[in-house]
């Protein structure tokens, strides 16, 4: 009888662990921004004003910005998307450069259509890796540096002969 009685404690404390926890990822309460999940789980609701969101394909074997958006809002709340693609995105050398100011808010939607990819940067507050598996949007949340400079972001996961040269660069001026 003892063991019976054990066994439905300790049944029912697992399930409170699991229900909090799904609770906790469901909401997006437990996804911190360092760490860009699908389903916009680790990005904040409602986006901080000035963010800057861009769209990023993922090709083999190329980062191709389809187009950037700033959230800007209006004095009585509404949310307004400006487009911004001509003042963000532009390309060196044939590598993409997403321009950004010190501290600004961004968002990059990542997807693919033909291989796993992952968007890996190294920023000074912290590492963002991202996974983009085909047909799944992610995302990815961060702040824009403070100091200006070019912050590279690449390729993460192994994606076919021309990964190496899989990268772009993050420009805070």
């Amino acid at each position: 009888m003892g063991k019976k009685i054990w066994f439905i404690v300790m049944l029912v404390i697992v399930a409170a662990f699991v229900g909090y926890s799904f609770f906790g990822v469901v909401s997006g309460s437990t996804a911190t921004y360092r760490f860009g999940l699908p389903l916009q789980s680790g990005v904040p609701k409602p986006l901080p004003n000035g963010t800057v969101v861009v769209y990023m394909e993922g090709v083999q074997w190329a980062w191709v910005p389809q187009n950037a958006t700033e959230i800007v809002y209006t004095p009585n709340g509404t949310m307004m998307e400006i487009p911004v693609s001509g003042n963000v995105i532009t390309y060196i050398n044939g590598f993409p450069y997403i321009k950004v100011y010190p501290n600004q808010p961004v968002e990059m939607v990542l997807y693919s259509n033909n291989v796993v990819h992952a968007f890996y940067i190294r920023l000074p507050h912290g590492p963002q890796n991202v996974n983009i598996v085909p047909g799944i949007n992610s995302y990815s949340f961060f702040f824009a540096p403070s100091s200006p400079g070019n912050y590279t972001f690449h390729c993460a996961e192994y994606c076919g002969i021309g990964h190496s040269y899989m990268y772009g660069y993050l420009w805070v001026m």
